[in-house]
C-alpha cells in the first residue's frame, strides 16, 4: 500500500516538476526573448555571429534563477524526496 502511494506521489512530483520548468523555462519569456531575436538585425544566419556570449548567459542564468525561485519547483523536489523516503520504509 505504502509502495503504491509513494509511487503515484512521484510521478506526480515529476510531472509538477516538468511542468515548472517549461512555465517558468520557455513560457514566461516568449519566443523572441529566448531566441534573441528581439534586438538583432541580419539576416537569419548571422544570428549565431551576433550572439553576445554575456548577454545569452545573463539569459540563461535569470530562467535557471526564476525556475529555483518557484514554489513549485521546491514542492515538485520535497514530493519526490518523500516518495523516495516512503519507498524505503
Amino acid at each position: 500500500m505504502l509502495r503504491e502511494v509513494s509511487n503515484y506521489l512521484f510521478m506526480g512530483s515529476l510531472v509538477l516538476l516538468l511542468i515548472t520548468c517549461v512555465a517558468k523555462g520557455m513560457l514566461s519569456q516568449g519566443f523572441t526573448k529566448v531566441t534573441g531575436l528581439d534586438g538583432i538585425h541580419g539576416a537569419v544566419t548571422d544570428l549565431n555571429m551576433e550572439h553576445s556570449p554575456k548577454k545569452l548567459f545573463k539569459l540563461q542564468d535569470s530562467s535557471v534563477g526564476r525556475i529555483v525561485k518557484s514554489y513549485f519547483f521546491w514542492i515538485s523536489i520535497l514530493g519526490i524526496l518523500a516518495s523516495v523516503v516512503i519507498s524505503k520504509i
